[in-house]
């Protein structure tokens, strides 16, 4: 199924699943899982093609490393980190590989094409091609020698890495990715001693990793995946990681949602058999196969976007009460169950159709026979009856001559009338007042028997017979122009239905005709529709295997590229579900068998022959012009790719000619391996060599260890379908997972226009409504949480304090004495209230769907920031303002208690001495004397302690407040006023011109951006180098003059124009230049001029945020290494009665570093035991940045480590690196000093 389009629909339905992620305010997890294709791709090459981009392969290593550790970093996994790496993919899969590097291949191929047309200068270095991100190439040969490094690596120098076990499946290991990890899972579950509660996070873009997570039946399973943005998207440069915004799905909520999305099932009587929440997931995760898979198509017209899956949940209400148990039965489709399920689908199939006939004029006269007497009456000129041939005959030559001449009282019509005639008759007697009644004869026929009224008295009114006798003679004539149609209402309606299903039968067999052009013949057809059918059915079957127990069958594969219509599918419900297990492809042969000519050079060159050859046995396996079929879809990359399927058989024979011509290594690579273990063994200490000699460095100290991964053992055990029976669910789960449940709600599906991705759903959302709301938000109910701890941020909580409590007129807070103090507002107060109050339902309604009520008062609040270490060792919570985290809530959304506390922040006692800082302990020194020097723990003595501290023998010269001078000196930025004096400009022009500014052109349809966005007013942003803003108003460097000049002396006229009016507002073209012509000639050369100066590539940042350029960054460099401050000599130095306050250890870094202020030129020490920096690396800050979460540094370090970058090209390769400032000591501006006197 398409990932977007999924995941969009998934959060629009169900708004509240997603949490972006901030430090510590994520859950601990045990074992994080990475679906590593994902990463690999995200590595090497952009998603667009840009003909342009290079990368050596020792840069897209690094940046695996990089993508990874960043990963590592933000889960740190406490018990499992497995990385997964696609091996050779059961041919079911290969369909779609085949179809996606087939149309990669070629769409490289023609961006190339078109760049060499436009007279692009492409570089002469050969692009990578992403097809060889598959088993078996010499790239992903590489990569696994590289990830061996790395890893060993990581566990030898990084405390983190250390603690859980590492495995690596790579590319030799058979079998999808994320199937492996979900092999793992499986496994591991059926184990006896299996937790409960293990707390899993998977990494991965797939949609099908949704289904993966639920169908583990583990509550405590999240996905991590980056931001996803919609709509148009963004021109500037990529975001570096540090800066890249993460996400996390929780599935313990989209659990929850699913519970309502049927709990109408829940109810008494509802169905015949229990309600088992773990089966309606299963069935779930069945129904989403029908829109799509990466082995089956989806079935026609059934598109998500287009309400596939709610109309599937609709249906599934209705007919799951008919059944007698779940259609997924743990993996097992119950055949039966699904024929009900797809008998309503077939039903369903009929709506695609009148879509798609509304325009005919045959359904249209349909549409008119929706009430059978109206059309009939639309039919007929206004007012005239219509009757059969028949009844005309029995009016004509029976009613009317005794109605009319009345020689006889009573008229016996006999039997054997049509239902129709007889009601004719009923009518016309009533009509004239006649009596009539259905006697029987001798033979038991029941006959119509009409009777003339009886004679009116003499003393009856005669004109009221002459009245009478005018009626009736009307009467007689309206039925003497009755117009004759032989078709009833009844019978035209069957007519219109049979013609309906004809046009149904035709519009399905026009799809098949186009579909299947080889189906030329009924009999073809026939036999054709059943076995695609049958296949389909099957495909539905395979894929429970495969989700639910593993691989089935390696040789399955859907045979076509369609599928068949949905009321047809029903039709395959025979089919033979026997699969033979067989073997995987071997590396070479699924290479052969995925890949395009155009990416020959990625297979070995002795099958060459094979892919382009006219004579070659399996040319056609090869064709370069393919038909790309729309197939319904909008996105050109959902194209349906229609080449070949490869015959197995034939392939493999053909490669069998020209396997012994593989070199060595070309055989070495076309077997299977193993998947690895990785540990680490303090006792070992061996020097494992570099992967990459004269890039990457040995690794002096290895003390990893590596071993075959072996998955947990199975035999005797069988797989447990469901949850376990300890599992922690809904307000009982674990610290960090959120819920629903943890305030009272109901809730209801609805048409919200809820807002997950800046703009409104169109489509239905479940709507949470809480209850109790009215109580809750009173002032003397909140006044109540005053100085209380409490969570806030629901559904996910976070610990936090209530210091103040607001409503519209008044404060209140507690004094030192616990009382309550009111302090009315000030007229700001009040209408900050009025906004903030209204902004908190908004957000709640619009972004997470729960509608929380009014907001009458407001707690605000100091969050929890972690814990804070006393002088004596005891660990306390530290409550304060987190910048980017919210302070003011509404007391309706507080949760007073949770079940389960975070373990993370519990205060503790301190530990012993002894204990917490052991004999060979390293940390850093905090004390004035050697501060933020490294030391070791060498003695303990009277509550203190004894170490080692490596004293630098001369205290490092301070260089970086000159170089930063000077160049301050030398680029002086200038105000605004004095830009806009010596640039002659008017202060709004200038304004204007530096900003966003927009005119109109083309008569006004289209609107077009004259300004050189160096500046961002609304969204609190400038362009590094170029802008920033002062207490004063904005101010611009030397460059950003420069470039403004370049403007003016380039374009005169748009300046005198603009001059003349610089207040002008919604200005036309022709406002600035009074020829049509002129005017859009001028905006369009202009236009190109600043497309030509790439102002897009400009670095936006917050306005608070600071760096340097690249000169200074150079000259700071260059300095460093003159003064040789990597090869500074230390001496070690022993001090006694050490306080434990002055040592901070490696990992209370995050704990202790929180509260440190930064300047641009500070030196710092990594101080953190983990990341992408080595321990004790000294280096120099040259940037400082916030995200909504955290404080980043730009730091160049002293010396080159592999995983240092160049700070987008500001400082020398392997140097640079972005960190938190929780992660360094800053060693210039000291603020966690201990007070200490030790002698020099």
């Amino acid at each position: 199924m398409g990932v977007p389009k999924f995941f969009r629909w998934l959060s629009e339905r169900y708004p509240a699943i997603s949490q972006l992620i901030a430090e510590n305010r994520i859950p601990e997890f045990d074992c994080l899982y990475l679906d590593m294709n994902g990463i690999i791709h995200n590595c090497t090459h952009k998603d667009t093609h840009d003909t342009s981009f290079r990368l050596s392969e020792e840069e897209m290593f690094i940046r695996i490393f990089n993508y990874i550790e960043h990963l590592f970093g933000k889960i740190k996994p406490k018990q499992l980190f497995f990385m997964a790496i696609d091996g050779v993919a059961p041919r079911a899969k290969m369909n779609q590989q085949r179809a996606r590097r087939f149309r990669t291949a070629l769409d490289a191929e023609q961006a190339r094409e078109r760049a060499v047309r436009e007279g692009q200068q492409l570089p002469k270095e050969e692009p990578f091609d992403s097809n060889c991100i598959t088993p078996g190439t010499a790239f992903m040969a590489k990569l696994s020698e590289q990830l061996k490094y790395f890893v060993n690596k990581k566990v030898s120098e990084d405390k983190e890495w250390q603690g859980c076990e590492v495995v690596l499946s790579g590319h030799e290991v058979p079998g999808e990715g994320e199937h492996k990890i979900m092999e793992y899972i499986r496994n591991a579950k059926a184990q006896p001693d299996y937790n409960d509660n293990v707390r899993h996070c998977l990494y991965g873009l797939d949609a099908d990793l949704i289904m993966l997570g639920l169908l583990s039946h583990d509550p405590h399973f999240c996905l991590l995946r980056e931001e996803v943005t919609f709509g148009r998207q963004s021109q500037t440069k990529s975001k570096e990681l540090e800066h890249q915004n993460f996400y996390l799905l929780h599935l313990c909520i989209v659990r929850e949602y699913l519970e309502l999305e049927f709990q109408e099932l829940k109810e008494e009587g509802a169905m015949s058999f229990p309600f088992d929440m773990e089966k309606i997931i299963d069935d779930f995760i069945l129904m989403a196969f029908f829109v799509g898979n990466d082995f089956l198509p989806n079935l026609p017209h059934l598109h998500i976007n287009e309400g596939a899956l709610a109309l599937m949940f609709k249906l599934y209400k209705q007919i799951l009460p008919k059944c007698d148990g779940y259609i997924n039965e743990g993996g097992t489709v119950n055949l039966h169950r699904l024929g009900l399920l797809l008998e309503g689908l077939g039903e369903a199939e009929y709506r695609f159709f009148d879509v798609d006939m509304q325009n005919e004029a045959w359904y249209r006269a349909k549409q008119q026979m929706d009430n059978p007497e109206t059309a009939m009456a639309k039919a007929r000129p206004k007012g005239q009856l219509q009757v059969t041939t028949s009844q005309k005959n029995i009016w004509k030559h029976n009613l009317r001559p005794f109605i009319s001449k009345r020689s006889t009282k009573t008229l016996n019509l006999g039997s054997g009338f049509s239902a129709a005639d007889r009601k004719f008759v009923q009518e016309v007697a009533d009509s004239f007042r006649l009596k009539w009644e259905s006697l029987p004869d001798e033979e038991g026929n029941r006959s119509l028997v009409i009777t003339l009224p009886q004679s009116p008295q003499a003393s009856d009114d005669d004109g009221f017979e002459e009245e009478g006798n005018a009626a009736a003679t009307r009467e007689m004539l309206k039925y003497d122009r009755a117009a004759v149609v032989d078709t009833s209402p009844e019978e035209a309606k069957e007519a219109m239905e049979r013609l309906y299903r004809q046009k149904f039968q035709e519009w399905k067999d026009k799809y098949y005709s186009e579909k299947f052009e080889e189906w030329s013949t009924p009999e073809l057809k026939e036999q054709g529709l059943r076995e695609l059918c049958e296949n389909y059915v099957q495909g539905l079957q395979w894929v429970l295997y495969y989700y639910y127990r593993g691989i089935r069958s390696w040789p399955w594969f859907y045979r076509y590229h369609y599928s068949p219509m949905i009321s047809d599918v029903m039709k395959g419900l025979n089919a033979d579900m026997n699969f033979k297990l067989g073997q995987p492809f071997k590396p070479f042969e699924q290479l052969m068998g995925v890949l395009p000519d155009r990416s020959k050079k990625i297979v070995p060159t002795v099958y060459w022959p094979l892919m382009t050859e006219a004579d070659s046995p399996i040319i056609d396996f090869y064709p370069r012009d393919f038909v790309l079929d729309m197939n319904g879809k909008k996105q050109d990359w959902e194209a349906v790719v229609k080449i070949p399927f490869i015959d197995e058989r034939r392939l493999l024979d053909a490669m069998a000619t020209k396997n012994d011509l593989l070199a060595d290594d070309e055989k070495a690579r076309n077997g299977f391996g193993v998947a690895l273990k990785f540990t680490h063994d303090p006792s070992l200490d061996f020097v494992y060599p570099s992967s990459l000699p004269g890039i990457f460095p040995d690794i002096p100290h290895c003390r990893c260890v590596m071993n075959i991964f072996e998955l947990p053992p199975t035999e005797g055990l069988d797989f447990l379908h469901g949850l376990t029976n300890g599992a922690f669910l809904n307000e009982s789960a674990l610290a960090g997972f959120p819920s629903l449940a943890t305030l009272p709600y109901s809730a209801t599906l609805g048409f919200h226009g809820v807002s997950v991705f800046q703009q409104e759903s169109r489509n239905e959302s479940m709507i949470v409504t809480l209850s109790g709301t009215e109580m809750k938000t009173t002032v003397s109910s909140a006044k109540a949480k005053l100085g209380q701890r409490c969570h806030v941020g629901y559904p996910f909580l976070q610990e936090a304090k209530v210091v103040r409590v607001s409503d519209e007129l008044f404060d209140y807070t507690l004094d030192a004495h616990g009382q309550v103090i009111q302090t009315p507002h000030h007229t700001k107060e009040i209408e900050y209230f009025a906004s903030k109050s209204r902004r908190i339902e908004e957000f709640y309604s619009r972004r997470l769907g729960i509608l929380i009520g009014s907001v009458e008062s407001m707690v605000h609040v100091h969050m929890l920031k972690g814990l804070i270490k006393t002088d004596e060792g005891a660990t306390l919570k530290e409550y304060g303002e987190v910048p980017g985290m919210e302070t003011d809530y509404a007391p309706q959304v507080i949760v007073d208690e949770v079940v389960h506390e975070d373990q993370r922040f519990i205060e503790r006692a301190a530990l012993p001495i002894e204990e917490e800082f052991p004999l060979g302990c390293h940390a850093f020194f905090l004390g004035e004397y050697a501060f933020g020097r490294p030391l070791e723990v060498i003695g303990h003595n009277d509550n203190r302690l004894e170490v080692r501290v490596a004293k630098l023998k001369k205290d490092e010269p301070e260089f970086t407040k000159n170089v930063i001078s000077q160049a301050e000196r030398n680029n002086r930025y200038m105000p605004s006023y004095t830009v806009a004096k010596t640039l002659d400009l008017h202060p709004l022009v200038l304004s204007k011109i530096t900003a966003s500014f927009f005119i109109y052109t083309m008569g006004g349809s289209l609107k077009v951006n004259l300004g050189l966005n160096l500046k961002f007013e609304g969204k609190k942003m400038k362009v590094l180098g170029y802008s920033r803003k002062s207490q004063s108003g904005w101010e611009f460097s030397p460059l950003a003059v420069g470039l403004l000049a370049q403007y003016m002396q380039n374009f005169p006229d748009l300046f005198v124009a603009l001059k003349s009016r610089p207040n002008g507002n919604d200005i036309q073209d022709t406002d600035l230049w009074k020829d049509e012509t002129m005017a859009r000639a001028r905006v369009k050369e202009i236009g190109a001029w600043l497309k030509s100066i790439n102002t897009n590539k400009f670095e936006k940042v917050p306005l608070d945020a600071e760096q340097l350029d690249s000169e200074v960054v150079m000259n700071l460099t260059r300095m460093a290494d003159s003064l040789n401050l990597h090869e500074t000599p230390f001496e070690g130095r022993t001090l006694k009665g050490t306080p434990r306050s002055a040592l901070l250890k490696p990992d209370e870094a995050e704990q202790r570093l929180g509260n440190q202020d930064f300047a641009l030129g500070d030196r710092v020490v990594y101080a953190s035991s983990s990341g992408k920096v080595p321990i004790a690396m000294r280096g120099t800050v040259v940037g400082i940045s916030r995200t909504p979460t955290a404080k980043l540094l730009d730091v160049v370090f002293d010396v080159t480590f592999m995983s240092g970058g160049t700070l987008g090209e500001r400082c020398p390769p392997f140097r640079g690196q972005t960190v938190a400032a929780t992660t360094v000591l800053n060693l210039t501006r000291r603020q966690v000093v201990a007070a200490l006197r030790f002698p020099p």
